[in-house]
């Protein structure tokens, strides 16, 4: 059985770790850099949904993180890096981002997190265990303000934000430690009948059933 596919692209990108009236942290200027190049190698960028099965409730899973991650060698003239060997990270041996990317001496972990809120949290502690072992001199966190799902949408972009200010407040993270995490926001677009709209709940439920459809004959 063929998976089904469609077309996706991000929209609305938007570079933010404040959380509600907190004041936006000062990130290093080579984390900056690296802000803009993503967000140039995002805008507009299209991606791939696909519906494997009829598994999970036909789950949806996207490429966003490897699209993303040719985009940055290709436009911005980022390379592929790879972690220390095993052994050499200390009491992490076994972390893997989504991405490692450098640039001018600048290494940086990418983290996408596409549909899991919790898991946003591991994100952004794999990011800080990255930069604390030198593994990475920065961290990218990278997440859509549209997941959809049957009873509506979450912001995964607002939930970075808030586990972020969670660090900072109750387990008394440093900003030195913080500021080295650059948190980017995007919303969601699928293609339907040739033209745009943003991912939400009854998009999903279209999606859904073109693949059960598909997935019949």
């Amino acid at each position: 059985m063929a998976e089904f596919q469609f077309r996706c692209r991000a929209t609305q990108i938007q570079h933010s770790c404040a959380y509600e009236k907190e004041m936006e942290p000062v990130h290093p200027s080579e984390l900056l850099s690296c802000v803009v190049d993503a967000t140039k190698a995002i805008e507009m960028m299209q991606f791939t949904g696909t519906i494997a099965s009829a598994a999970n409730a036909y789950q949806v899973n996207t490429d966003f993180d490897t699209a993303l991650i040719a985009r940055m060698i290709e436009v911005a003239d980022w390379q592929s890096a790879l972690l220390p060997a095993l052994g050499q990270l200390g009491e992490i041996p076994s972390i893997q981002p989504d991405g490692l990317l450098r640039k001018d001496d600048v290494t940086v972990a990418i983290e996408v997190e596409k549909s899991n809120k919790k898991t946003i949290w591991f994100d952004i502690i794999k990011i800080l265990m990255l930069v604390q072992q030198h593994a990475a001199d920065f961290g990218l966190l990278l997440v859509p303000r549209n997941y959809a799902h049957k009873h509506g949408e979450w912001d995964l972009f607002k939930e970075a934000r808030f586990y972020r200010w969670c660090l900072l407040r109750f387990a008394k993270v440093g900003l030195d430690l913080l500021s080295k995490l650059a948190i980017i926001g995007y919303t969601q677009e699928l293609q339907v009948a040739g033209n745009w709209m943003r991912l939400n709940s009854s998009a999903l439920t279209d999606i859904k059933r073109q693949a059960r459809q598909s997935f019949s004959t």
